[in-house]
């Protein structure tokens, strides 16, 4: 074994990709995420500025192009659910192939009454998390075509 291996954790994710294919598998994720001190998770892998990641299917490894993934679905940690902030707007995604999401993002707004417009317009990575019943569905915003408010 090498000094240098670096200890990484499986995570399974189920991916749509643009051309509507879907694939099962695991990722890897590093122990400690570059961001927090807690293991990496996969907003943060998808986010990152790697264009490619290792994804394993059936025993085969594959290399997925993070641009071609509309969405990835994972499920959501019992950890999560004490960092997710506490402004969740309940939202309904509409992806460009025209599959819908019901789900809440969270706001990372210091006003006091922060607006959905603003923080689509002012979120930067290529990721957003959408927040459902045991489920975090990872939107590529590339891929959405539009967004409007649930009560």
């Amino acid at each position: 074994m090498s000094d240098y291996r670096i200890e990484k954790l499986r995570r399974e994710l189920k991916l749509v990709l643009a051309d509507g294919s879907r694939l099962e598998g695991e990722v890897f994720l590093r122990s400690v995420s570059r961001y927090r001190p807690r293991p990496e998770e996969p907003v943060d892998m998808l986010n990152d500025a790697e264009p490619f990641f290792a994804f394993e299917r059936s025993g085969e490894a594959i290399l997925v192009s993070k641009a071609q993934v509309s969405t990835a679905e994972t499920t959501l940690q019992e950890d999560d659910a004490l960092e997710i902030g506490a402004l969740g707007i309940s939202v309904e995604v509409t992806m460009r192939d025209g599959t819908e999401y019901l789900g809440s993002v969270f706001l990372e707004s210091p006003n006091d009454r922060p607006r959905l417009l603003d923080f689509l317009n002012g979120y930067r990575d290529r990721f957003v998390p959408l927040v459902c019943p045991n489920v975090v569905i990872l939107l590529n915003t590339q891929h959405v075509a539009h967004v409007r408010e649930v009560a």
